[in-house]
């Protein structure tokens, strides 16, 4: 039974006589359930069997039906590949035996996905090593500006951002300082993730660099009340009297917000 019939017979069952108002929005309801499984049918993904056993981590399947003329590269309707299906699910045997095959690592999906911000996002890390051993960007973005960096910290996987950050070299450091430093410094901090904070501070982004309205990463841990974090930056330097074009503090932001621990460390720090 599809989903329109399904919400139909539900409505109605339990309502039996309705006002005209009240069968417009039932059928609202039905046409836009009707065009939510109408485009779900059609975003449906078509693979092969070399993808198919890759995402199943089976190297044996997937050496045979290379055998048998599939190639490494082939692409789903999607885009992928299969080596992005395995990295998907953190097959590290069948990532490398295609890489060793001729896989392209710096391959993107219809959406820009590559093999390593899967990896990455997922927080796969010996795959994301493997990817960056074998020439894989660590700079790459997706359509929506997702990044294997950026990813892996929202997601607080500590391993992989330390194989990101290692994979930069200085230069890429302050480039990404200049460009998403902050931006990155931020996001670790109000997420409560102190430990890739330390990280990223000690491979060269500023514990002081500016955000939105001139916010700083030490507004962010106060702003949602991560004590951790600002003992983190605190001890690496952060200014905790520096203000944001609101002429707010880390402190004023912390007692605004009720974030009680960080604004006790901070009445301490002044």
């Amino acid at each position: 039974m599809t989903r329109p019939v399904l919400y139909f017979r539900l409505m109605f069952s339990k309502v039996q006589v309705m006002n005209n108002r009240w069968i417009k929005r039932v059928m609202l309801c039905i046409v836009a359930l009707s065009v939510v499984s109408l485009l779900s049918a059609c975003s449906r993904e078509y693979t092969s069997e070399i993808m198919n056993a890759a995402k199943d981590g089976n190297l044996e399947y997937v050496q045979a039906a290379a055998q048998r003329g599939a190639n490494v590269n082939e692409r789903s309707n999607k885009g992928k590949n299969a080596l992005m299906f395995a990295a998907s699910e953190n097959h590290q045997e069948v990532v490398r035996w295609l890489i060793e095959q001729g896989a392209d690592v710096n391959a993107a999906d219809n959406y820009g996905t590559t093999a390593l911000i899967v990896a990455a996002t997922a927080g796969h890390h010996e795959v994301v090593k493997l990817l960056l051993d074998n020439g894989a960007n660590a700079q790459v973005r997706d359509d929506s500006g997702g990044a294997p960096l950026v990813n892996a910290v929202y997601f607080g996987h500590l391993e992989t951002v330390q194989l990101l950050l290692d994979n930069l070299q200085q230069s890429e450091v302050s480039a990404l300082d200049k460009r998403d430093g902050e931006e990155l410094l931020m996001l670790g901090a109000g997420l409560g993730h102190a430990d890739i904070v330390n990280l990223m501070v000690e491979a060269g982004i500023d514990v002081n660099g500016r955000g939105l309205k001139q916010r700083t990463p030490l507004m962010a841990a106060a702003a949602f009340d991560r004590p951790e974090v600002a003992k983190v930056l605190l001890a690496q330097g952060a200014d905790p009297a520096a203000r944001d074009e609101d002429g707010q503090t880390a402190l004023s932001v912390a007692r605004d917000k009720g974030s009680d621990k960080v604004a006790a460390l901070l009445a301490g720090a002044r």
